[in-house]
């Protein structure tokens, strides 16, 4: 079996498997979000997102340990050279066991000034103290015990990896629910849940890890040496410090902000937007991601023709998919939240349509992130300090001026300036070696054609009344809307562009040899 065939295999079976888990995903994380909703009430939910983002911000610690390991992989996993491996991921080990203690001395001041940032909660103190050391221990386990799953996701094995890992959240969240419903342990039934999932969660990924890869064994070079060996590696680490930064105030500060300008109550509201918003990023990287390593095997073939083939396939066919995805969200999320939770969590169409802008860049940005990465591009430090810098500055200002909808406002502005023009602008100059004119003609088609279809199916289905809250006719509507949107969008790419004609030909070609193997 050739390189291609088998990177489009594992490619085929991440994705098959990541939408599987995906699906059931979606219907637990509904469930069980109106059950914590009901019996957790609005602000401990707000409290436990918001520990969650201060934890994050610790977690910056991790200095882009993760991706510079998993990127420095794609070459001996490419090679079959395990003595490579298993060095590159005993360096990870060791640096992860410092982190780990770094992250433990950082926590000493948090929990000491706890009282001072929830001075007014329902929750209780003790509660607090409780849950954020459960939350801690969870990023603890992951840099001590779980950090070897890296070489399964640069492997394209993830298919063999997450079922299981989904098997324990979900056995997790039943008996939260469970203890919830039927216990008089209440929140303490949940956060001890949340601690034992944690524990789990280690056995099962050793376990996986053990059977797929019996030959794995950490280094018995000093690990100092293996620095010293690997000093390009410890480069990209230090760069990629600076880009986690950025996406650290771009992920995880809005929620403090809007804490800090608002309340915890919206801190809830917000989440429920992101949650279903991240779920469906979820999706779109189930069926993305599974290209991530494949990126970076198909780069390590130094075929730079098809290199640039298979940029504008994935391109147009991103464009396309996260299109439809930020559509649908459009369109169905304000009915589906007031069937599922009720109409006080529905947020004005001012702030879907911020949140839905932001959604779109995040998706779309993937194909280029996938390719950056592949060609280890990091130095350009400068991009992730000024992207942090123009998110934090803008979302305090025009929250504090305009609450959440300025939180919002803040963070897109940052997205427009380093993911729309800048970072295209690096990948195609110092990887792709291409015309990055291109890149901004090419994506600001897609982008118009989207939005003009979208503008004329929306004014169509309001003035026919298409979306009512009642569940047949909510979803058959929605469905009629979101078909009609991706049919005429994957229409107009076929004819215009060269990505999407690939790409269609790519799945034909797929569907036949699946046909072949029947017949």
């Amino acid at each position: 079996m050739s390189e291609t065939a088998s990177r489009t295999q594992r490619t085929i079976q991440n994705s098959k498997v990541s939408l599987i888990l995906f699906l059931i995903q979606i219907l637990v994380g509904f469930y069980s979000r109106k059950v914590f909703l009901n019996y957790l009430g609005d602000e401990v939910i707000g409290l436990n997102t918001t520990l969650g983002n201060i934890l994050s911000f610790l977690n910056l610690a991790e200095l882009g340990i993760g991706i510079a390991m998993a990127t420095s992989l794609y070459k001996p996993i490419h090679d079959n050279d395990r003595e490579r491996i298993c060095e590159i991921i005993t360096i990870q080990g060791y640096l992860y066991k410092r982190i780990a203690i770094l992250i433990c001395i950082l926590s000493i001041p948090v929990l000491c000034t706890i009282p001072f940032i929830f001075p007014s909660t329902n929750c209780g103190t003790a509660y607090i103290y409780t849950a954020y050391i459960v939350f801690l221990s969870g990023s603890l386990f992951s840099y001590l015990w779980n950090y070897r799953q890296i070489l399964i996701q640069a492997d394209q094995k993830n298919f063999k990896l997450m079922p299981w890992i989904h098997a324990a959240r979900y056995t997790k969240v039943f008996t939260q629910i469970a203890l919830l419903k039927f216990s008089p342990l209440g929140i303490w039934g949940w956060i001890g849940a949340e601690m034992a999932g944690n524990i789990v969660n280690v056995f099962v990924i050793n376990h996986v890890m053990s059977k797929e890869y019996p030959w794995f064994r950490s280094s018995s070079t000093n690990p100092k040496f293996l620095l010293s060996k690997y000093k390009d590696l410890i480069k990209k680490t230090k760069q990629l410090f600076i880009h986690k930064i950025s996406l650290f105030v771009l992920n995880q500060t809005s929620p403090l902000i809007i804490y800090s300008f608002v309340s915890l109550s919206m801190v809830t509201y917000y989440g429920n937007y992101m949650m279903l918003i991240g779920y469906v990023l979820i999706l779109l990287k189930a069926i993305f991601d599974g290209m991530g390593a494949s990126i970076g095997n198909l780069v390590s073939d130094n075929n730079h023709s098809h290199t640039l083939e298979v940029f504008w396939e994935l391109f147009s066919s991103r464009v396309w998919i996260s299109g439809i995805a930020c559509f649908a969200l459009y369109v169905s999320i304000g009915s589906f939240i007031s069937i599922w939770i009720g109409e006080k969590y529905v947020l004005s169409n001012q702030t879907l349509i911020l949140l839905i802008f932001n959604m779109y860049i995040s998706a779309t940005r993937s194909i280029v992130e996938s390719f950056k990465e592949a060609y280890q591009l990091f130095a350009d430090i400068w991009a992730p300090i000024a992207e942090a810098t123009i998110n934090l500055s803008c979302s305090i200002l025009f929250g504090y001026l305009w609450g959440l909808n300025g939180v919002i406002l803040g963070s897109n502005l940052s997205l427009v300036f380093i993911v729309l023009l800048w970072k295209p602008y690096y990948t195609f100059r110092k990887g792709l070696k291409a015309s990055y004119i291109k890149y901004y003609l090419q994506y600001t088609l897609h982008a118009l054609v989207q939005i003009l279809c979208a503008y004329g199916i929306i004014t169509m289905i309001n003035s026919f009344g298409f979306i009512q809250e009642k569940y047949l006719h909510f979803i058959l509507s929605s469905l009629l809307a979101i078909s009609m949107f991706a049919t005429i969008t994957f229409g107009i790419f076929y004819i215009f562009t060269k990505g999407m004609k690939m790409f269609a030909l790519r799945i034909r070609h797929i569907i036949y040899q699946k046909n072949q193997i029947f017949i």
